[in-house]
């Protein structure tokens, strides 16, 4: 493909936009903004087999694959004017007629195109080549994980709501959600893990809950086991955070390190929560031993000491893992984000002290020896993300190329089948030195697939 095709059609596209902001739509000067629309819509779909799709993610703008994160002016108006409209993505399929284009720009640039009216104002218009797509809206592997995600997330806002209300939170809606991971992660179990590498930073703690849910679930179905204690797991591990509710919101939200008093404040947060979740309806012990024991570490050295003697279960420890290794892999104030083989080659120092070496082994085992969300460079000198892998056999991945064998950035990335992983990857790459960014990337894959 073109790699300038897509910001050809962009600039097109912002050019008639801002046209009309100046000229009638009848005026010359717009007839000549609409063959250029035309002609650069024409050469993208002849590129990119009869539909292009464009939208926004994470408030982004992308064109196909490519994602718009440099601070291009045109790519930011359109993404503000979509979010504005509430449109998540369109999609354009061949068969469009030069006319119907032009009434569409038209009802798009009055404001008459939304959301949840989008294809319903086209198709009054006979215009069925234009659609409204939206993230959640199909049942692909990509979409079904996210909406599982995200249900996970608001559950946890919600959950956090009634805390700071002085309410005690529903059991059900919790358990309604462990429910739905547990079964999503049968089912595309590097979807979900893809979603885990997608970091909010911004919205850190509900993230963080869920994202050590579904690492702690991901490591309890490779040690097979059964539908209860995975339940049990997915909870515990969700409302492992629970206490630093009860925490200061100064103190939680510090941007720099804690001072030795806020930090023995912050390390009353697993006995408060405990305490929040025994008030809870039916809540199992062993999901109140992981809020309260995440922290006590593998040789039970850690914090706090008092629950040394109410440990029912090793399921804390497979909660402390997936706690750690989603903490050494998330950018904080106070250090930069660890790539996942960085992430796991400490925590392999950490085996047998703070992490115990069996569930640990296994994340290792599951993740694979470049997991997904890891940028590597191939023997060929290409870079890509790893974004999928074959549940049966780690060695078949899936692999977006960002960067080709020269090194320069690939407008348009494009996805790759690698079959045999450990030899043709020559090794992981530091996103952060390439100012690549992960969580755009992998929202874009999870989006289309």
């Amino acid at each position: 493909m073109d790699n300038n095709a897509p910001t050809q059609f962009l600039h097109a596209f912002s050019g008639i936009l801002n046209g009309l902001r100046l000229y009638p739509p009848q005026h010359p000067a717009i007839l000549t903004l609409h063959k250029t629309l035309w002609d650069s819509l024409q050469n993208l779909l002849m590129q990119c087999q009869q539909k292009i799709t464009f939208g926004v993610i994470d408030e982004t703008l992308f064109i196909g694959n490519q994602l718009y994160t440099d601070g291009t002016p045109a790519a930011e108006t359109l993404a503000k004017q979509l979010e504005q409209l509430q449109i998540e993505g369109i999609e354009i399929t061949t068969g469009l007629q030069h006319e119907q284009l032009r009434d569409f720009i038209e009802l798009f640039n009055q404001g008459k195109l939304r959301g949840q009216t989008f294809d319903e104002t086209l198709n009054q218009k006979g215009i069925s080549n234009i659609r409204h797509i939206q993230r959640d809206g199909g049942d692909s592997a990509g979409n079904m994980a996210r909406k599982t995600y995200d249900h996970a997330k608001n559950i946890i806002q919600e959950v956090s709501r009634d805390v700071r209300n002085g309410q005690v939170p529903r059991t059900e809606q919790v358990v309604t959600s462990v429910d739905k991971m547990v079964r999503q992660i049968v089912k595309t179990p590097y979807a979900m893990l893809a979603l885990n590498m997608i970091k909010d930073y911004d919205d850190y703690t509900y993230a963080h809950s869920v994202n050590v849910s579904v690492l702690a679930l991901t490591i309890g179905r490779s040690c097979q086991l059964d539908a209860e204690s995975l339940n049990i797991l997915g909870m515990g591990s969700l409302l492992h955070d629970l206490g630093k509710l009860k925490i200061a919101p100064y103190i939680i939200k510090k941007p720099g390190r804690l001072t030795p008093p806020e930090y023995e404040e912050v390390k009353l947060h697993p006995e408060l929560g405990a305490k929040i979740a025994q008030e809870m309806d039916d809540i199992d012990p062993r999901a109140i031993d992981i809020i309260l024991s995440h922290h006590l570490h593998y040789d039970r050295c850690g914090y706090p000491s008092t629950a040394l003697a109410k440990i029912h279960s090793e399921l804390v420890d497979i909660a402390t893992v997936a706690d750690t290794y989603d903490a050494m892999t998330t950018l904080r104030a106070y250090h930069r984000p660890r790539t996942p083989r960085q992430a796991i080659n400490i925590m392999q120092r950490l085996s047998g002290s703070q992490l115990h070496p069996h569930y640990l082994k296994h994340l290792e085992q599951t993740l694979g020896p470049f997991p997904v969300g890891s940028l590597v460079r191939l023997v060929s000198n290409e870079i890509g993300l790893i974004v999928d892998m074959d549940p049966l056999n780690r060695e078949n991945s899936t692999i977006r190329i960002v960067k080709n064998k020269a090194g320069n950035n690939i407008d348009t990335p494009y996805d790759h089948q690698l079959s045999n992983s450990s030899h043709t990857i020559a090794g992981e790459v530091d996103p952060l030195t390439h100012n690549i960014n992960i969580s755009s990337l992998l929202s874009l894959v999870l989006y289309q697939h």
